[in-house]
């Protein structure tokens, strides 16, 4: 799969790149996770998905070692925002220390769709994935009439 870069952020603590696999947007955050920048991007998201035609996003976040609640709620919200304009979205990579403190302090995941790592997301949202695969016949089929060998 060949991403391309289509935008780029910086904020105070880290930064975000969008990229572009097919018609999935991938949104990656790396260091920490300012409200200010997922506002931003929100709106960067919502150009490019008009410009692009996309159908999904993911937010890949492995790239983030904390996120508080602050930031949490914020990331919902864009998710929230992107459902809005019709996009599937998955949250990749949440790392297990930041899903047990969101977990401890009363945050429930409700209907946001979730996965381990960005090729999991990738395989999730590919609208192929949910077609189920052609069954190889175990006897080729023949009519009565076939000419076939003895």
């Amino acid at each position: 799969m060949n991403a391309l870069k289509e935008a780029e952020g910086r904020v105070a603590e880290g930064r975000y790149v969008i990229s572009r696999i097919s018609r999935t947007l991938i949104f990656t955050l790396e260091g920490g996770v300012e409200t200010s920048a997922l506002s931003t991007a929100s709106q960067v998201l919502a150009e490019m998905q008009t410009r692009h035609s996309a159908d999904s996003v993911v937010f890949e976040v492995s790239g983030c070692e904390m996120i508080d609640l602050d930031e949490f709620m914020e990331l919902q919200k864009v998710v929230r925002t992107m459902e809005w304009l019709g996009l599937r979205c998955v949250i990749a990579g949440l790392r297990p220390g930041v899903v047990a403190y969101l977990a401890t302090a009363g945050i429930a995941a409700g209907s946001l769709r979730t996965s381990l790592d960005l090729e999991l997301a990738l395989q999730e949202l590919n609208p192929s994935h949910d077609e189920p695969e052609p069954q190889p016949d175990a006897e080729p089929k023949y009519e009565p009439d076939d000419a076939r060998p003895l």
